[in-house]
């Protein structure tokens, strides 16, 4: 355990809740809000574009099927809005309210009338046995309050032969041996807000803590000085996290912590327990489906492809053949090795 989560669990008395009240319920936009799929269509002039559109085809390869497909965990809209124009319908759901207000704005906006959203927690989805072709998910497993019970619900949901298609956090491709810590100072209204993020590789873990402080001058000027992240941020006004250099350490670490202890007027706090390749299929096993297939994501060769083409000036040329050059790389989705990824991708089936 890292100093300052020692000292938050020590010294403060922690509300624990989960990442949809305290993370995601909390962001202006989750995605980017310049993604592909979601806030405007895709085009050939975008690198970035070339990728994602690879890896939407790819849960389209993976599916095997294009009939009515859940998305769970859909946040603002990714992948099920992406895969409206492929697929004959598409039902998304979340746990954060404000995330389904946002795909449904997205979907209106885009137009797309195969789509709709619920909010639900994908521990209890809200449909009959057997009333799903398929099922997807973007990093969103992970994130639930109990990751088993949520696998078993999307099993019930499936049709038999129906398959889930998923990208899944992998923390020890993304940290290797090494623990990730972020913060955020902000002030909102006449408070401060703190917040502090770890990720642990072994055993895989993220934790997340939102400290509330009463008014205190001394962390205007601090605050004020935070630096923001560029893109996105959780709302107008807020910063967005930054890695807790020696830098940031000094201004906004245990010292400063220790410095307002006495005006910290509430702590909540939510602890996710990430999968290995390993556990991930034991999990998916448990939950009845089999067929497992634990793979990295096919961003990893299409980023590899496309900017390697777009840095030596080939790629305008194959703009007329966009989709079909996406949709055919896509196929080798099952070609990439899942061990040093930052992400797995899963396919995994209901036989019975």
């Amino acid at each position: 355990m890292q100093p300052i989560e020692e000292w938050i669990r020590t010294n403060l008395d922690v509300e624990w809740t989960n990442s949809a009240t305290l993370r995601y319920a909390a962001m202006d936009h989750q995605a980017p809000p310049d993604l592909g799929g979601v806030y405007r269509d895709y085009t050939p002039e975008r690198v970035d574009d070339w990728i994602d559109l690879t890896l939407i085809m790819a849960y389209l390869a993976a599916l095997g099927t294009t009939g009515r497909i859940l998305d769970v965990g859909t946040g603002d809209g990714w992948p099920a809005l992406p895969l409206a124009p492929y697929v004959d319908r598409v039902v998304g759901i979340d746990a954060t309210s404000k995330r389904i207000n946002t795909a449904e704005a997205n979907r209106a906006r885009r137009g797309h009338e195969n789509v709709e959203f619920r909010h639900a927690a994908c521990e209890q989805i809200p449909f009959p046995t057997h009333s799903f072709d398929g099922a997807v998910a973007g990093t969103a497993i992970e994130q639930a309050v109990d990751p088993g019970a949520c696998l078993r619900e999307i099993y019930r949901v499936l049709k038999r032969g129906g398959a889930l298609v998923a990208t899944v956090e992998h923390l020890a491709g993304e940290l290797g041996e090494r623990s990730e810590q972020q913060v955020e100072l902000f002030q909102r209204g006449d408070r401060f807000w703190y917040r502090y993020a770890v990720k642990e590789p072994a055993p895989p873990r993220e934790v997340e803590y939102l400290v509330e402080i009463n008014p205190d001058p001394q962390l205007e000027a601090t605050a004020a000085a935070f630096p923001h992240r560029s893109g996105f941020t959780r709302r107008k006004g807020e910063p967005g996290m930054q890695p807790l250099t020696s830098a940031i350490a000094a201004a906004c670490g245990l010292p400063l912590l220790e410095q307002v202890r006495d005006k910290i007027v509430r702590t909540r706090g939510f602890e996710l327990h990430h999968y290995t390749v390993a556990s991930l299929r034991q999990a998916l096993t448990a939950a009845g489906f089999s067929r497992v297939q634990i793979r990295g994501p096919i961003t990893r060769i299409a980023s590899r492809c496309f900017i390697g083409l777009h840095e030596s000036g080939t790629l305008p040329h194959l703009r007329p053949w966009f989709a079909h050059i996406c949709r055919g790389l896509a196929e080798a989705w099952a070609e990439v090795p899942a061990e040093e990824s930052s992400l797995l991708f899963i396919r995994a089936r209901k036989e019975t």
